[in-house]
């Protein structure tokens, strides 16, 4: 699987701090929809055709992580 480019999104202040839906996992993804709740954005991509579209949460403030990712068991 390749990497994908997300910073025309996250970079977006539109979205910021809500959820968006994408057409699907790609390198470039598209934004579908965008609302404040998951209901409403999945609500949004279905009226569109999208009844499984991919899924994210833009942060309304993107901060930086150092370190690996591990998680907590």
């Amino acid at each position: 699987m390749s990497a994908i480019d997300m910073t025309h999104i996250y970079g977006n202040k539109a979205y910021k701090g809500k959820w968006v839906a994408m057409k699907k996992y790609e390198p470039n993804p598209k934004v579908i929809a965008s609302a404040e709740t998951l209901d409403e954005v999945l609500k949004k991509a279905k009226e569109k055709g999208y009844d499984l579209p991919w899924i994210t949460r833009i942060p309304e403030k993107i901060l930086p992580m150092v370190g690996p990712y591990t998680s907590i068991k």
